[in-house]
C-alpha cells in the first residue's frame, strides 16, 4: 500500500512539473512578438516598394528636367540671336537717326543758302527787270550805239567799245548766273527732299523691323516663361520626391531598428523558454533520482510504520509545491505598447478634411511656444527643417502589432534627433510658425503605416485621441 502511494505521488509530481515548467504567457508573448515582427517586415517591404516607386518617379522627373533644360538652352540661343539682331537694328537705327539729323542740319544750311540765293536772285531779277525795261524803252541796243558813236577819237572808241562789251558780258554773266543759281537751287531742294524722304522710309522700315523683332522677343520670352514655370514645377516635384525618398529611407531604418528590437525580445523569450525547459528537465531528473532513492528506502524500511510513510509523502508534496511556485515566478510578461495621447494643449483650429480646395491631412492645434510631446513611444526617424513642414519631427510606432507614423510640423524648435527612442509624453519641441504656415500652431498627422507623400495612409487623429 505504501509503495503504491509513493508511486502515485511521484506520478502526480511529474505531471505537475510538466504542466508548470513553461509559463503560458511566454508562449503568448512569443506569438505576439512574432506577429509584430512579421507586420514590421511587411511594412518595411512596403516602404522598400514605395522607395522603388519614388526612385522611378524621381528618375522620370530628372529626365523631364533635363529635357526641359535642353529646350531652355535652345530657346536661350534663339533669344541670343534675336538680341543680336535687335542690337544690330538699334545700331542701324542710331546711324540712320544721326544721318537724318545731319541731313536736317544740311537742310537748314541749304534753307539759309536758299534764302540768301532767293534774296540775291530777287535783287538780280529787279536789276534785270530795270535793264529790260530800259532796253524796251530805248529800242534795244541804241544806247550802246550812242555810246560808241559819241566817241571823240578812235582810241576813245576802242575804250568805249571795250566798256560796252564788258557791260554786255556782265549782263550776260549776271543772267547766266541767275539761271544757274535758280537751277541749282531747285536741284538742291529736290535732292534734299528726296534724301529726306528716303531716310524717312528707311527709318520706318527699321522701326517696323524693330517692332517685328520685339514681337519675336516677346514670343520667346513667353515661351521661356512657360519653360521656367514648367522647370520650377518639375524642380519642386523633384525636391518633394527627394524629400520623400529621404523620409522613406529614414523610416526603413527605423522599421529595421524596430524589427531588431522585436527580434531581440523574441530571442529573449526563446532563451527564457529554453531555460525553463532546462530547469524542467533538471527537476525531472532530480525527481527520478529522488523517486528511485525513495523506492530503495521503502524496500529497506518496509517495517516502518505507515505514519512515517505518510510523513515522507507529505514532505515530497511540499517540495513539489515549492518547486512549482518557484517556476511560476521565473518569467514576466513583455509590454506590447500603449495608446496615443494628445500631443499638445490648445484649441483645435483646423480639422482633418477638405480645406481650400485641398485635403488637409491632419489636425491643427493653435498656440505659440506651447510644449509638444510624443503622442506614443517610438523611434524618431526624421527630425529636420522641411520647406513645407518647417521644423518637423516624424516618429515610427509599433503598437499592438500595428505600425503607425506620427508627424509634428511647423515647430519653433526641435529637441530630439534622428534615431532617438522617445517615451510617450516626452517633449519634442515647441509650437511655432515655420515652413508653409500662416500662424503659430502644431500640424499633427497620424498615419496607419508608413508616411507617404500622397498621404494615402493618413487617418483622422480623432480616431485615437480625444481632442
Amino acid at each position: 500500500m505504501n509503495r503504491n502511494t509513493s508511486t502515485f505521488m511521484a506520478a502526480v509530481l511529474t505531471a505537475a512539473l510538466m504542466f508548470t515548467a513553461v509559463p503560458g504567457t511566454a508562449f503568448a508573448n512569443l506569438d505576439s512578438v512574432n506577429d509584430e515582427i512579421n507586420d514590421l517586415r511587411e511594412k518595411r517591404n512596403n516602404v522598400d516598394e514605395e522607395q522603388g516607386d519614388v526612385s522611378e518617379k524621381k528618375r522620370q522627373k530628372e529626365s523631364e528636367l533635363s529635357k526641359n533644360e535642353q529646350e531652355q538652352a535652345k530657346t536661350e540661343e534663339a533669344i541670343k540671336e534675336i538680341d543680336t539682331k535687335l542690337s544690330n537694328t538699334q545700331e542701324k537705327l542710331t546711324q540712320k537717326e544721326e544721318e537724318i539729323a545731319q541731313t536736317k542740319e544740311e537742310i537748314e544750311t541749304l534753307k539759309q543758302e536758299i534764302t540768301e540765293l532767293e534774296d540775291s536772285i530777287a535783287k538780280r531779277e529787279e536789276l534785270l527787270s530795270d535793264r529790260l525795261r530800259s532796253l524796251q524803252q530805248n529800242g534795244g541796243d541804241v544806247k550802246y550805239l550812242e555810246v560808241l558813236l559819241g566817241s571823240q577819237s578812235f582810241g576813245d572808241f576802242l575804250e568805249r567799245a571795250s566798256a560796252v562789251t564788258t557791260i554786255m558780258d556782265q549782263d550776260k554773266n549776271i543772267l547766266d548766273t541767275h539761271v544757274e543759281e535758280k537751277r541749282m537751287l531747285e536741284n538742291k531742294k529736290k535732292e534734299v527732299e528726296e534724301k529726306k524722304a528716303s531716310l524717312e522710309d528707311q527709318k520706318a522700315e527699321l522701326e517696323q523691323l524693330k517692332a517685328d523683332l520685339d514681337s519675336q522677343m516677346k514670343e520667346k520670352e513667353e515661351l521661356m516663361a512657360e519653360l521656367e514655370v514648367e522647370h520650377g514645377e518639375l524642380h519642386e516635384t523633384k525636391l518633394a520626391l527627394e524629400e520623400e525618398q529621404e523620409i522613406l529611407e529614414k523610416q526603413e531604418s527605423s522599421l529595421q531598428s524596430a524589427i531588431q528590437e522585436a527580434e531581440a525580445r523574441a530571442a529573449e523569450i526563446e532563451r527564457q523558454k529554453r531555460e525553463a525547459e532546462r530547469k524542467r528537465k533538471e527537476r525531472e531528473r532530480q525527481r527520478r533520482e529522488e523517486a528511485a532513492a525513495a523506492a530503495a528506502a521503502e524496500k529497506k524500511a518496509a517495517s516502518e510504520s505507515s505514519s512515517n510513510s505518510s510523513s515522507s509523502a507529505s514532505s515530497s508534496n511540499s517540495s513539489s509545491s515549492a518547486s512549482s511556485s518557484s517556476e511560476s515566478t521565473s518569467s514576466a510578461p513583455v509590454a506590447t505598447g500603449s495608446d496615443f495621447i494628445r500631443p499638445a494643449r490648445g484649441p483645435v483650429t483646423s480639422e482633418m478634411g477638405p480645406r481650400g480646395g485641398k485635403q488637409h491631412s491632419g489636425i491643427d492645434v493653435g498656440g505659440n511656444g506651447v510644449p509638444i510631446v510624443a503622442s506614443a513611444a517610438g523611434q524618431v526617424f526624421r527630425s529636420y527643417q522641411s520647406s513645407t513642414y518647417g521644423n518637423v519631427v516624424m516618429i515610427t510606432h509599433s503598437i499592438n502589432g500595428q505600425v503607425y507614423t506620427t508627424v509634428y510640423a511647423h515647430m519653433q524648435n526641435r529637441q530630439v534627433s534622428e534615431g532617438q527612442w522617445v517615451d510617450q509624453g516626452q517633449q519634442l519641441g515647441l509650437m511655432g510658425n515655420t515652413g508653409r504656415s500662416t500662424g503659430p500652431h502644431l500640424h499633427f498627422e497620424v498615419h496607419r503605416g508608413s508616411w507617404t507623400l500622397d498621404k494615402r495612409n493618413a487617418v483622422n487623429p480623432r480616431n485615437y485621441i480625444g481632442f
